[in-house]
């Protein structure tokens, strides 16, 4: 997969609560500050709702980056996911590049899980992930699809040494994971398997999602929905 795909596809299918664009009361959420070449260019934040079929998940991120004081690029993305049983139930995203438009549709059938992407339509059969949230049980699984455009995508992981990274003015200790394949990235998880953090390149620039703030357990809400 190409890093721009990378890029739009995965890193920034994160984001930050929505609550004008879906009607959720924001209870739970996680939020972080995303940096390119040391610099914060935007916000990457999740917001998490219980519903009586399962769990809502509400996704919308805004990245702008600047070069010689000029913005080059803006990327959004608005989604809304349903989990249950940890299986996704339905996914409606809308995401912008450069002013073109992406999507993604998909509902839960009998056989599998039926998509209709602005870059892939079909059926998946396996039990996959999606981009906007990076549990640690997707480590697990092999598919990850796009919530850009529906593409499906193979990936690899592999564990690595523990890193140390800030938060609230205390350092802690994570557990970090490499992914490979059709995604490339690290992603950091706590001690009580929460995702806390990832670090990528764009180009030859360092980027990274460092963690603004976070209420609840998201992974044990997810887990258990």
């Amino acid at each position: 997969m190409k890093r721009r795909h990378f890029l739009i596809s995965s890193v920034f299918s994160l984001g930050l609560i929505s609550q004008q664009a879906y009607g959720s009361t924001a209870n739970t959420y996680i939020s972080f500050d995303v940096l390119l070449n040391d610099e914060i260019v935007g916000y990457s934040n999740l917001t998490y709702k219980k519903l009586k079929s399962g769990l809502e998940v509400l996704v919308d991120v805004e990245i702008t980056p600047k070069f010689l004081g000029l913005k080059f690029m803006k990327y959004t993305l608005k989604n809304r996911e349903v989990w249950r049983k940890k299986a996704l139930i339905s996914i409606d995203a809308n995401s912008s590049w450069f002013g073109k438009k992406y999507y993604v549709k998909g509902l839960r059938e009998e056989g599998g899980f039926r998509i209709e992407g602005s870059a892939f339509s079909g059926v998946i059969k396996d039990t996959f992930a999606t981009t906007s949230y990076f549990t640690p049980e997707f480590l697990k699984r092999k598919i990850w699809v796009s919530t850009q455009d529906g593409t499906p995508l193979e990936i690899k992981t592999r564990k690595l040494k523990n890193k140390k990274i800030s938060f609230n003015e205390k350092n802690y200790s994570v557990t970090q994971w490499e992914i490979s394949g059709d995604l490339e990235l690290t992603l950091q998880y706590d001690e009580q398997k929460n995702w806390v953090g990832s670090d990528f390149t764009v180009g030859n620039y360092p980027a990274s999602f460092i963690l603004k703030n976070r209420k609840n357990n998201i992974h044990k809400i997810w887990k258990n929905s």
